[in-house]
């Protein structure tokens, strides 16, 4: 088995670029992990869906991970994916199912990708039990902006969506139904255009509270 040496981890959730890391994450440093190449539609699945893997996958990289200060049995599955383009770092559990997810600092992730080209891509079963709906080309903080307006958005009383649809698009609407859709609509899909002046607003109706 191939691995790779003295390595940080930052496992979430969901998949975050290293630069996306937080300074109060937990990041973990790694001592030894095995590298297993993988093809390109089992990394894409595992990197962005709620998945369960191979047995055969958890089998191969029990225990096979060493940590300088963590507790081994803490993460007990852990190993580098590769599909020889990129490479990412998995905790799973014992059952096969994705429990945290890390990126890997662009030093590191090059040096995999060049021990990868001597390993053979190894065959594993996979089901995607969910396709995430995150939008991936959005930071952290900015994934997390939308997620905290969505949770206002549904308290917000009439007038105030009134008065934001107004901001937002400089045009009057009184259908309530239309403004959620719309904003919500620009917000996914248009976000650099239409950040600016939501968080205005929300800095304007939190000062009046």
């Amino acid at each position: 088995m191939n691995y790779i040496y003295d390595i940080l981890a930052n496992f979430n959730d969901v998949y975050y670029d290293f630069f996306d890391w937080n300074e109060s994450d937990n990041i973990i440093h790694i001592k030894k992990v095995p590298i297993i190449k993988v093809s390109n539609d089992f990394f894409n699945n595992v990197k962005f869906n709620d998945v369960l893997v191979d047995n055969k996958l958890i089998e191969k990289i029990y225990h096979k991970t060493d940590f300088f200060k963590t507790n081994k049995n803490k993460y007990g599955y852990v190993c580098i994916l590769c599909d020889g383009n990129e490479a990412i770092i998995v905790n799973f559990s014992s059952k096969g199912s994705v429990l945290g997810r890390s990126s890997l600092l662009i030093d590191e992730e090059n040096e995999v990708i060049d021990i990868s080209e001597v390993i053979d891509v190894s065959d594993y079963g996979i089901v995607v039990k969910e396709n995430y709906s995150c939008d991936f080309f959005k930071t952290r903080r900015e994934s997390s902006f939308v997620n905290m307006f969505l949770q206002e958005l549904r308290i917000m009383d009439n007038d105030k969506l009134k008065y934001l649809y107004f901001e937002c698009f400089d045009e009057r609407e009184d259908d309530i139904n239309f403004i959620n859709d719309r904003i919500i609509s620009e917000l996914k899909n248009n976000f650099e255009a239409i950040y600016s002046k939501i968080y205005s607003f929300l800095k304007l109706i939190s000062f009046n509270k």
